[in-house]
């Protein structure tokens, strides 16, 4: 039975009232605090010749942010069922640019239920909130905070000790306060079905098919004049393996076929293939390497395009330098072409080539503090005017948890 989605915080409230009927020894909650001060020299992602006077009412685009979050989590397991909560407030202020300042409310509720040994599943909600990125966003002057709310219910049956059957349903949506043209408001329903082989040695390989059905929120679609529908249908086809190569190293591969067609404007079909590969491997007891790899399409509607295609590589070291210091380093890079035009071919397909470069040091000089900093600088070069930027960050952040 599907149930619909604005039932599910319902629930999840209700299996927080639950919670505490269900303690057992191992039960846990936890309380978090973390405020952090993040400086960034570039907020609106604008390039360096620009005159911010006239378009930001401001000679700067720099900002101090304050962000403060309140957390709470609860765990707690009965016989075969486990129950996740955790709840959020987090407080942004914004120091040059007040009105962009917002409180957001997150939640996450996952209930890991089991009727047998080899018959469980999932049953799942969550809502983030978060500020929308102003490298792809230039309504200034104006707020836009985007909702991403996220809810399933999966069943796994085991067959035998390697092979098992899934089947689940999801519905997700996104809602932003003022409108995104290239990644408009919409809800998601999709249903699937996959099959996993599982390896002794613990390397596992799966297949999904989904069926996505998806609709626009927008109230004006479909719009014949920019060839803009009204909903979706994405058919995807996916197989993933994890491979253990030995005590110290993993890979995780994946490739999907991904087919997405519109109801009214053919032209906004585009079908192809996303890939990619993580790769993990413990150096030493003190030092590991992260590596990934992915090609990636995602839907971006504009007069000039329908999707985009990016390829990204990224390379993550990371160096415990005490049992209480660990040193983060990450570099990312990544190329995103503009394709799918909707009314034939045009001039000149935009071609961005990004990169992210941080640096990051944590310490827990006790058990219930973490303290933390980051140094991070981000590029995007474009062939199209006007869409350059470099922005340089430093976040100084305190944990404290019990």
């Amino acid at each position: 039975m599907w149930l619909p989605c604005r039932f599910w915080p319902t629930l999840a409230l209700l299996l927080l009232c639950c919670g505490p009927s269900l303690a057992q020894n191992d039960d846990t909650l936890k309380l978090k605090i973390d405020s952090s001060l993040r400086f960034d020299n570039n907020l609106f992602r604008l390039p360096a010749d620009v005159n911010l006077g006239a378009l930001i009412g401001n000679p700067s685009g720099a900002e101090r942010i304050d962000i403060n979050t309140l957390s709470l989590n609860f765990s707690t397991t009965l016989s075969l069922q486990k129950l996740e909560l955790s709840a959020s407030v987090t407080n942004y202020r914004y120091q040059n640019f007040s009105y962009l300042s917002f409180v957001a409310h997150n939640y996450n509720a996952a209930w890991h239920w089991a009727l047998t040994p080899n018959l469980h599943g999932n049953l799942g909600s969550q809502r983030q909130e978060t500020l929308n990125s102003f490298a792809d966003y230039q309504g200034f002057g104006l707020q836009n905070v985007r909702s991403d709310v996220n809810n399933r219910l999966d069943a796994a049956y085991d067959l035998d000790g390697t092979w098992s059957i899934s089947a689940g349903v999801s519905q997700s949506s996104q809602t932003n306060q003022q409108t995104l043209a290239a990644q408009g408001d919409y809800n998601a329903k999709s249903v699937d079905l996959g099959l996993r082989y599982a390896a002794a040695s613990g390397s596992a390989l799966s297949y999904t098919l989904r069926n996505t059905n998806g609709t626009y929120l927008n109230s004006n679609l479909p719009s014949p004049a920019g060839l803009f529908d009204d909903g979706y249908q994405q058919i995807d086809s996916e197989l993933r393996l994890r491979w253990v190569l030995s005590g110290k190293s993993a890979a995780d591969l994946y490739t999907n076929q991904i087919s997405r067609s519109h109801p009214n404007y053919a032209q906004r079909d585009y079908s192809g293939r996303n890939a990619g590969v993580n790769f993990n491997w413990s150096l030493s007891g003190k030092s590991a390497l992260l590596a990934s790899w992915a090609r990636e399409l995602a839907s971006y509607q504009t007069s000039t395009s329908n999707y985009t295609q990016t390829g990204r590589l990224s390379l993550g070291p990371v160096w415990q330098l005490s049992p209480k210091a660990v040193v983060r380093a990450r570099y990312e890079v990544a190329q995103s072409d503009y394709l799918g035009a909707p009314f034939g071919p045009v001039a000149t397909t935009r071609s961005d080539t990004t990169s992210a470069a941080s640096l990051s040091f944590d310490w827990q000089p006790y058990q219930y503090l973490t303290i933390s900093t980051a140094l991070e600088n981000a590029t995007r070069k474009s062939n199209l005017a006007g869409l350059d930027y470099e922005s340089k960050m430093a976040t100084v952040s305190a944990q404290f948890s019990y």
